[in-house]
């Protein structure tokens, strides 16, 4: 008989006390419940969801003035350098005479830097009437048109005269006293007394029922009824010229200047940026002004501008800004008058030759044209519908 193994014994108590276990069954139990815990949880993540989009506060924040803007993708091909080129922020412009930095003028077309080219050669082409007066006859007046063949509508002796928007009449003053008369007729009438014209010609209302002239002082006379009002006693200056929607007037300052009023009862005038960028110029004479009052044409030769007849314009003149506007004419300029729409009509010349220029509101060149030969030594005096 073999002697008792003490190890042997312990192991087969332990075997007695044991319980026998299912793995397989306690591996499904757990199973189980790791299922409903995820979907518990998946239940409560849909719920938090739902009250997200009910509230709104699902939406991503929007980016702050202080963020960074996305970056964007370079684009490629043709276009990649148009789409890159940078945006160009507004401009100013210094007016000579040390101005202060004048805001530039985005809002209205400016004329190109070249002549253009014009949408017709031919003199038939151009609409209106166009006036010249002859300073070495007494101030005959002579029209152009379109079909040519200048004629004479005003041959009486006259100092000044000016002629209404749409061409049918001319007011002129001769010996103190301011006369009317229907474009080519000869029966003027009387419509004021002791009218000098000296500082200021007659200028036409836009609608053609008014005229600025000068009495005693200067006024607005309604030519049906002989009434003449005064201006007020802020507008002191000399020739008065209204803008063609009737809002504006532009007129000179004893000091060789020009200032801008807002119509025939303000109480002062705005004065123009210094345009006395060049030696021995200044616009001391407006002679004509666009519909708005923005562009005004001027005699800039001080000689000339200080002469008692009416002189031709040299220039166009930015009343904003001050600048002299560079326009795509060849030659000198002899002569610009603004038709109460403001297209521009411009008179150049170049050796021997005189140019017709017409220019819509927007610089548009409408027709480029040689004047007759029989125009030469008249000066531009009105440009009409």
């Amino acid at each position: 008989m073999s002697a008792p193994d003490p190890l042997r014994d312990e192991l087969r108590e332990l075997a007695d006390v044991v319980v026998p276990a299912d793995m397989y069954e306690r591996s499904l139990q757990r199973s189980r419940k790791i299922g409903r815990r995820e979907a518990a949880i998946g239940t409560t993540a849909a719920v938090v969801a739902l009250a997200l989009l009910g509230s709104g506060l699902w939406r991503l924040p929007s980016r702050g003035p202080d963020q960074e803007p996305p970056v964007a993708v370079a684009p490629v091909g043709p276009s990649a350098t148009a789409s890159l080129a940078p945006s160009v922020a507004p401009t100013t412009t210094r007016a000579s005479g040390n101005q202060p930095d004048t805001p530039s003028r985005p809002d209205r077309p400016r004329p190109p830097r070249a002549t253009t080219t014009p949408k017709s050669t031919a003199l038939g082409d151009l609409p209106g009437q166009i006036f010249y007066a002859d300073a070495d006859d007494n101030g005959r007046v002579v029209r152009l048109t379109g079909a040519g063949n200048p004629s004479t509508v005003l041959s009486a002796s006259n100092s000044t005269a000016g002629v209404s928007p749409d061409g049918s009449r001319i007011a002129y003053v001769t010996s103190g006293s301011l006369m009317v008369v229907d474009t080519g007729a000869d029966d003027p009438q009387q419509v004021y007394a002791g009218t000098s014209s000296a500082e200021q010609a007659p200028a036409w209302s836009p609608d053609g029922s008014r005229l600025l002239i000068e009495a005693s002082e200067t006024g607005v006379l309604d030519v049906a009824t002989g009434e003449l009002t005064p201006l007020p006693q802020g507008l002191e200056g000399q020739h008065f010229r209204w803008s063609g929607d009737g809002s504006t007037l532009v007129y000179a300052t004893s000091d060789c200047g020009l200032e801008v009023a807002a119509g025939t009862t303000a109480q002062s005038g705005t004065p123009v940026p210094d345009q006395t960028g060049t030696a021995g110029q200044a616009a001391c004479r407006p002679v004509s002004v666009d519909a708005t009052g923005d562009l005004v044409a001027v005699q800039l030769d001080k000689d000339a501008a200080s002469e008692k007849r009416e002189t031709p314009a040299d220039a166009i003149l930015d009343t904003v800004t001050g600048d002299i506007v560079d326009l795509p004419v060849t030659g000198t300029i002899i002569g610009a008058v603004f038709d109460p729409d403001g297209n521009l009509l411009v008179r150049s010349k170049k050796g021997s030759k005189t140019r017709l220029w017409l220019f819509a509101p927007d610089f548009t060149l409408l027709v480029q044209a040689k004047e007759p030969s029989e125009l030469k030594g008249l000066d531009l005096l009105a440009y009409t519908r």
